[in-house]
C-alpha cells in the first residue's frame, strides 16, 4: 500500500514530464526551440544572417593569356611610281622595270605586284597623294613609293615613310657614290634606297667648240657664251661655285649661312664673265634647267649648264657632256635623284617590301635600267654595263665630284638671296663685294 502510493505520484510526475517534452519537440519542428540544446550546439553551426553573394564576392580576374593574332599572309604589294616609270610605256626602261617586277614575283610565290602611276610633283603628285592618303585612307597606302630627294626629305620629316635602319644592310655596301649614299639619309637615318641619280654638268657642241677650255681663265679668253638658269630661285649652280671656293652653306647648328669671301669670289667670277662676254645679258630669261636644255637643243646656245639626265635621255649626236669648271678648292657639282621608300605602316609587310626595294637596286639591273632611262647610276659598278667608254669616264668623273643637293630649308633660305645677288652683278648694278655684303645682310634679316 505504502509502496503503491509512493510509486503512483512519481509515475504520474514522470509521465507529465515526458508528455511535455514531446509537445516541445513538436513545436520545435515548426517554429524552433526556445532554448539551446547542449548536445546539438556542438555539432551544428550557429545560424547567421543571409549573405548577399552578388555584392560581396570579389570577381575572379581574367587570367586568360593574351594571344597575338597571326598577321595575314602578304599576297600582294603596291608600288607608286612617276609617269616616266609607267609599265605601259613602250620603252626599254619600262620593259626592264616590268621584267624585274616579274622576276621578284616569281621568286616570291607569285606575289601580285600592283603599280600605280602618280604625277611626279604638285597636286596629286607622289608626295601630295601620300600625304592625303595617310590622313584619309591609311589602308590604301602603297608599300613602296618612288620619291625624289626633296620629296623623300619632306616625307620623312612628316612621318609619312619609315626608316630602313635594321631592315637592310644595303646602304652599308661600299658600292655607292658618296652623294648617292647621303641621298638616302635624313637626319642620320636611312629612309631610301637610291635607284637613279643626276648631277649638274656642262654640255657643249663639239662642232662649235672643238676644244673645250678647262678653266675659267681659258674660257674667258674665248668668244664663247655659257648659259645657265640665272633666274632659278634655287640657285643650285651658284651654290656649286660657292662650294668650289670653299664656302659653307650651314653652320654647326645646321642653320643656313653664307661666308663673305667665297661669295665675293663667285660674284667676281660673274663680273669677269660679263666683261669677257661669257655671261650675256639675256641669261635673265632662263629660270629652269629644262629651259636651258630646250635652248641648247634648238641651237640657241652651244654651251650650257644643265642636268646630266637631259643629255643622257636625248643623247644628241652633236653634243658632249663635261664636268663643271673648278674653283679654288676644286670642282664641285650638286646631285639629286630618286629613291625607293617604305610607306606601309603595317609592320608585317615591311620585310617583303624592303626585299622588293633591295631587288630593284641591285647593281647590274641598275646599270641596264639607268642606261635606258637616262640617269647616272647611283652605284659605281653599275657603269660597267655601259658600252660607251667616253660617256662612262665622264659620268664617273662627274659623280665623284658631286655633293648631295642641300636640304630643302637651306635651298629655300639661300636660293633667292644668291639669285638676287647674281642678277645685280650680271646687270652690273653693284660690284661683287657689295653684292656679297647685301646677301649676308639679307640672310641676317630672315
Amino acid at each position: 500500500m505504502i509502496l503503491g502510493e509512493i510509486v503512483k505520484p512519481q509515475l504520474k510526475k514522470i509521465v507529465c514530464i515526458l508528455v511535455g517534452l514531446v509537445v516541445l519537440l513538436s513545436l520545435g519542428a515548426c517554429e524552433g526551440l526556445p532554448f539551446d540544446l547542449p548536445w546539438l550546439a556542438e555539432d551544428s553551426p550557429t545560424p547567421t544572417q543571409p549573405t548577399d553573394v552578388t555584392n560581396e564576392l570579389t570577381p575572379t580576374p581574367d587570367i586568360t593569356p593574351d594571344v597575338e593574332e597571326t598577321p595575314p599572309p602578304v599576297t600582294s604589294l603596291t608600288v607608286w611610281v612617276p609617269p616616266e616609270m609607267d609599265p605601259s610605256l613602250e620603252s626599254e626602261a619600262s620593259a626592264l622595270f616590268v621584267n624585274r617586277l616579274a622576276a621578284f614575283s616569281e621568286a616570291n610565290d607569285e606575289i601580285e605586284i600592283n603599280v600605280r602611276v602618280k604625277a611626279a610633283s604638285g597636286a596629286g603628285g607622289l608626295l601630295d597623294a601620300l600625304t592625303a592618303t595617310s590622313a584619309a585612307a591609311p589602308d590604301a597606302l602603297p608599300d613602296v613609293i618612288a620619291l625624289s630627294r626633296p620629296d623623300l626629305e619632306a616625307a620623312a620629316l612628316k612621318g609619312l615613310i619609315f626608316s630602313l635602319d635594321g631592315l637592310t644592310d644595303i646602304p652599308d655596301d661600299p658600292d655607292w657614290y658618296g652623294f648617292t649614299r647621303e641621298m638616302a639619309l635624313i637626319q642620320g637615318s636611312t629612309f631610301g634606297l637610291p635607284f637613279s641619280a643626276d648631277a649638274l654638268s656642262l654640255v657643249y657642241r663639239p662642232e662649235v667648240i672643238p676644244e673645250l677650255p678647262t678653266t675659267w681663265a681659258s674660257l674667258f679668253e674665248e668668244d664663247i657664251e655659257l648659259a645657265f638658269p640665272a633666274e632659278h630661285d634655287q640657285s643650285l649652280y651658284q651654290m656649286c661655285l660657292y662650294l668650289a671656293e670653299g664656302g659653307a652653306l650651314q653652320d654647326s647648328q645646321r642653320r643656313p649661312m653664307l661666308e663673305i669671301d667665297p661669295l665675293t669670289e663667285v660674284y667676281r667670277l660673274f663680273q669677269e664673265g660679263v666683261d669677257a662676254g661669257t655671261f650675256p645679258d639675256w641669261l635673265n630669261q632662263f629660270q629652269t634647267s629644262g629651259q636651258i636644255w630646250t635652248a641648247f637643243r634648238e641651237g640657241q646656245v652651244d654651251f650650257a649648264v644643265t642636268w646630266a639626265s637631259n643629255f643622257l635621255k636625248d643623247r644628241p649626236e652633236d653634243a658632249m657632256l663635261a664636268p663643271l669648271y673648278p674653283g679654288s678648292e676644286g670642282t664641285v657639282s650638286l646631285g639629286t635623284g630618286m629613291s625607293w621608300a617604305l610607306a606601309t605602316p603595317e609592320e608585317h609587310r615591311h620585310e617583303l617590301s624592303v626585299a622588293l626595294m633591295a631587288f630593284l637596286v641591285q647593281s647590274e639591273y641598275l646599270g641596264q635600267w639607268s642606261l635606258s632611262a637616262g640617269y647616272i647610276p647611283p652605284r659605281p659598278t653599275s657603269l660597267e654595263v655601259w658600252q660607251n667608254q667616253a660617256i662612262r669616264t665622264t659620268i664617273s668623273q662627274i659623280a665623284l665630284m658631286t655633293y648631295r643637293r642641300p636640304s630643302n630649308d637651306i635651298i629655300l633660305s639661300l636660293g633667292p638671296i644668291l639669285r638676287d645677288g647674281t642678277r645685280q652683278v650680271l646687270q652690273e648694278d653693284v660690284d661683287p663685294a657689295q653684292a656679297a655684303q647685301i646677301a649676308i645682310e639679307s640672310l641676317g634679316e630672315q
